[in-house]
């Protein structure tokens, strides 16, 4: 094994184990938030994101998929992505909107990403240009299609809620020790959503550009820890505010 495979090892590794332990402490914190129903939900998804790419990890570093079996690699790793993707919305967006989650929402979601995972699998045992664009295609629509989701509800809540009667010069939200409102908070969120699509997107281009080198992936693994670090930081940062942030976003659910 030369210095580029046990430095690609060794990130994955690394990568998957950072990703447990996040997700251990978002579990093993979320009883305090067990009052706040959409935050304590939203902190279990996230941590469930958090495992499904720990798992993803390893799996590519007990089987060295990326020297074995560049296409099974690929197709695992828009796997997790596209699921990554899905439990980003249910989470995100529902601290944005209360009753973003519906039924209709996740059947819908769970439709096409069980098609997608069908498809990138499919290219791996039968590959055609025809499969492979269809899987390309389902991926990046339904991910701009998300994407383009959590942006509206973003822009939508962020106008009314300054709209609202509470958010008047003398009675703004503001939080116990510094002088950031309920808007400064959810605006991690965006630039959360920023860096996952470019980090999303540019993964899979690159996956698809270098699917037999090892280096991409393994500055694509650092630049990973210092992603999934910040949504972490962002999420447990709302929960700062998490009164003030419910009374907020069911205020504006309450016209």
């Amino acid at each position: 094994m030369n210095v580029e495979h046990q430095l690609y090892q060794t990130m994955l590794l690394l990568a998957g184990s950072v990703n447990i332990l996040i997700a251990f402490v978002l579990l093993h914190s979320n009883y305090w938030y067990r009052d706040y129903d959409v935050y304590h939900r939203s902190r279990k998804l996230v941590a469930l994101n958090y495992l499904i790419f720990a798992l993803g990890f390893l799996a590519h570093a007990y089987f060295q998929l990326r020297t074995t079996w560049p296409a099974a690699a690929t197709a695992l790793s828009v796997s997790y992505f596209h699921s990554g993707v899905v439990l980003f919305s249910w989470s995100h967006t529902s601290l944005l909107r209360p009753d973003y989650l519906t039924k209709r929402i996740v059947v819908r979601d769970l439709l096409i990403l069980a098609i997608g995972l069908a498809s990138y699998w499919t290219v791996v045992v039968n590959y055609s240009l025809v499969t492979l664009h269809i899987a390309l295609i389902i991926f990046f629509a339904h991910a701009l299609f998300i994407a383009f989701t959590f942006y509206r509800t973003y822009f939508l809540v962020r106008r009314n809620i300054t709209r609202l009667p509470a958010f008047d010069s003398e009675r703004r939200w503001w939080t116990i020790d510094t002088k950031r409102t309920v808007l400064d908070y959810q605006h991690s969120f965006v630039i959360g959503c920023h860096v996952i699509v470019l980090f999303g997107f540019g993964s899979i281009v690159l996956t698809a550009l270098f699917p037999n080198d090892l280096w991409p992936y393994t500055v694509l693994l650092i630049l990973g820890i210092a992603v999934f670090g910040y949504i972490f930081y962002a999420l447990t940062e709302y929960g700062r505010v998490i009164n003030s942030a419910t009374n907020a976003t069911e205020d504006v659910q309450n016209g």
